[in-house]
Parts: C-alpha cells; structure tokens; sequence
C-alpha cells in the first residue's frame, strides 16, 4: 500500500495529492490472511502504519471492513498494458488503475507491444510510464527472441542493465521452439538471475487444431491438440 511520489504537475500525481489529504483511515473488523479473529487496520499516508484489534480512531476516517480480508499485495506476472503502440486496447494508466482496484500492487508487463519489449530503449520507457502513473509497479517483462520472431535472441543483458532492471522474458504468447535457441537463453538468463517464461506450445503440432486430441474431436472430425505439443517443450 505504500505510494510513490509523481513529477511535479501530473494529474496522476495531483489526483493522488488529493487523496493523501484526506487524512488517516480506519478499516473495522477485517480479517488478515490466514488469522481467524478480525482486526483493525490504520492506513496513514498511504502505508499501514498499525494493525491490531479496538484501535483508537480519533481524527481518522473509519469503514466497516465486517466481512472483508487483508491479503498482501497481489502480484499479476501476466498482464497485457498494450503500451506502447496498441493505447486503442489498454494503457499502462488504465491497467495500472484496473490492477489497483483489484488490491494487486505489482505487474509484470508482457513484451508484444509496438515495437515489442526487445531492447532497453523500450523496457525503460514502460517503467517509467509506470512510474509516472504512479498507482502500482509495472516490471516490463523482456521478449526472449527480437521481434517475437523465434530467430536470434533479444537484448537480454541490456535489458536487465537497463533502469528497469529486467529479470523476467518471455515471448509471451508465442513458442520459443527452437531447441538451441532456447537454451542459450537459459544458459544467458541463468547468468543474469531471471528467469523465462515459456508458452509451452510447439505450434508445429497445434497447426488447424480445435479440440483435444481424443476420441471425441476424431468423432466429430475436429483436428486435434495433441498433449504432445506441450509435453515436447517442457
């Protein structure tokens, strides 16, 4: 719950101003994760500042929070901000708005973007945007292959010197199936402490396929989907 600052005249920023002015909160009654009994729960600028049960609310706004739950903050290791080059789908100011609402602090931003998350020019400029918006930490993820492409490898060690420290690659939702490709990029990641994220789909064996493969898609004359295709990649 802790909020970060914002460039001096954002709307992101004023919008936040207004509502750390509101002063202290008081949640009534709700439930910590994994306890049994209901607490009360002071939020002060943004961060928790006391838990624990009957606090004193002088001066703070109260809510009941009778049948509510505290969780940590959530993290969301596969979100679609579109941003940049697809804003007519999403933006990182409204995903980040749409994560907040839902109690997820962290997001992990996919790379197919426009151009996609290959390089440090791009990853840095999605962290940034996140930082400006200002609601929740958005981790660029990096695109294993240029390009998507599944040909050469992307700018792994840039991205991860880059101010957006990347740890974490993947293209998303297309298959890195080459064999060799892929494990140098183990081998490459291994070394900068991430890890890849892979779409364990060989789309060789996936091609026209629109049921599982079975006795119930060769009766009704449907290409299959052999476990096969994901079997093969992990």
């Amino acid at each position: 719950m802790r909020q970060r600052s914002h460039r001096p005249g954002s709307q992101e920023g004023s919008q936040r101003t207004n509502r750390r002015s509101r002063g202290p909160l008081l949640v009534r009654g709700i439930r910590p994760y994994g306890a049994s009994d209901p607490v009360d729960l002071l939020v002060r600028d943004g961060v928790i500042a006391e838990l624990g049960p009957q606090l004193d609310g002088a001066g703070a706004e109260c809510f009941d929070g009778g049948g509510l739950i505290a969780l940590p903050g959530l993290v969301d290791l596969h979100a679609h901000l579109r941003e940049p080059g697809r804003e007519d789908a999403e933006t990182i100011a409204t995903g980040s708005a749409a994560a907040a609402l839902g109690g997820y602090t962290a997001v992990f931003a996919m790379a197919n973007t426009d151009p996609v998350a290959d390089t440090a020019v791009v990853v840095e400029h999605v962290y940034r945007r996140g930082r400006d918006v200002g609601l929740v930490d958005v981790h660029p993820v990096g695109a294993v292959t240029a390009g998507l492409r599944g040909e050469r490898l992307a700018e792994l060690g840039a991205m991860a010197a880059s101010a957006a420290a990347v740890r974490m690659f993947s293209d998303d939702g297309v298959c890195v199936h080459d064999s060799l490709l892929m494990r140098r990029a183990l081998e490459y990641v291994r070394g900068l402490g991430g890890v890849i994220a892979q779409h364990a789909e060989d789309p060789r064996l996936t091609v026209g396929a629109q049921a599982h493969e079975g006795e119930i898609a060769a009766r009704l004359g449907l290409a299959g989907w052999p476990a096969a295709a994901e079997e093969s990649i992990v």
